[in-house]
């Protein structure tokens, strides 16, 4: 019985924390909560992102390094399985079939969703927008 209430009590901790960093992290990205959206340039030649084969895998690791430039904790802050109405949906596209620079990624996750496009030469693009 001792070991089961201890359980209980480590996992209301963690979801307690889970939250908390999430809610840090938005207040990070939208200047404590002053804005929904946010866009943001990153430069793929400062981040360590090997992917390219695999846009939703590095669009996912992609967000993560902002996140972490931004002063978020993104192993704490966001969950990508699950959003505040259920299971999240992810999915990237290319928007002209056949021509892989207009390879396009949405993204959720609990603290918003995401869009991610890169350019022809090293910068990615981020448009981050909180959930109501």
């Amino acid at each position: 019985m001792k070991y089961i209430l201890l359980a209980c009590l480590l996992i209301s901790f963690n979801a307690t924390a889970y939250t908390k960093a999430s809610l840090n992290c938005i207040k990070k990205l939208t200047y404590d909560l002053n804005v929904d959206s946010r866009a943001f340039k990153v430069n793929m030649d400062e981040v360590d992102i090997d992917l390219e084969d695999k846009p939703l895998e590095e669009s996912i690791a992609l967000i993560r390094a902002t996140l972490e430039l931004y002063g978020c904790n993104s192993r704490n802050a966001i969950n990508f399985s699950k959003t505040p109405s259920g299971r999240a949906k992810s999915r990237c596209l290319e928007l002209v079939p056949g021509q892989d620079y207009s390879m396009s990624c949405y993204i959720e996750s609990n603290i918003g969703f995401f869009f991610i496009t890169k350019d022809l030469q090293t910068d990615a693009f981020i448009i981050y927008s909180r959930w109501d």
